[in-house]
């Protein structure tokens, strides 16, 4: 097992969950119209996934987890949170044709990850769309 960082705290990690089920209340209802609403009704969409799906994948994106891979394009690390079923320390992301995978996917119940898309993918998706706006905000 890995060394748990201070972010995978039982109370941090609840503390994230509850607050991505706030936020997506409030995107839900109109209250927000932000970029992280758009990515919610994106994977909602696209994926057919459920409100648990995307308040653990906002909850990663929101406990800072996700990191450009250094040496690969295309590639992130999400650090695992065991609170949310991880059993890694850490798992990568990559895209190739046009597709997301992850590591995860060769791991315990990797099979049914594979079939749908996993939280970690969910968290670099949040990223990903995050980094694209700031990037823009720069250029402007």
């Amino acid at each position: 097992m890995h060394k748990v960082r201070a972010f995978q705290s039982d109370p941090v990690v609840n503390f994230a969950r509850q607050k991505a089920k706030e936020k997506i209340e409030r995107c839900e209802s109109g209250a927000d119209s932000d970029s992280v609403c758009d990515v919610i009704r994106f994977v909602k969409e696209r994926y057919g996934v459920g409100e648990s799906w995307v308040v653990r994948s906002l909850a990663r994106y929101m406990l800072n987890t996700v990191r450009r891979h250094g040496k690969l394009d295309n590639a992130w690390l999400v650090d695992g949170i065991p609170r949310l079923g991880d059993s890694h320390a850490v798992y990568m992301v990559w895209l190739e044709d046009g597709r997301y995978k992850c590591t995860c996917f060769t791991h315990t119940y990797g099979y049914a990850r594979r079939a749908k898309v996993c939280t970690h993918i969910g968290a670099v998706l949040f990223y990903t769309r995050q980094r694209r706006l700031d990037e823009t905000d720069k250029k402007d």
